[in-house]
């Protein structure tokens, strides 16, 4: 099983969340070995929605900067 790390990308973390889930829906667990799951797919559910939150942001600059654009005279190029 994928282990979380800092460097993970959101669709590696949404994998693993997957296969935690998949995991617990095994009858053949313990209560044990599914209290652990499920704390690795709260884990797994908190960097989705943080990598979520970082996208946003950055959506929101570039729709900000191209509100920016459409006002003034600068170039709509990259410089």
């Amino acid at each position: 099983m994928t282990e979380l790390n800092e460097n993970m990308t959101f669709e590696d973390a949404y994998a693993a969340l997957h296969e935690v889930v998949t995991r617990m829906e095994d009858p053949k667990n313990t209560i044990e070995e599914n209290i652990a799951l499920y704390e690795k797919a709260c884990r797994l559910v908190l960097f989705c929605r943080r990598k979520l939150d970082e996208a946003k942001t950055q959506i929101t600059d570039i729709n900000e900067r191209i509100a920016q654009l459409k006002n003034s005279s600068d170039s709509i190029f990259e410089e």
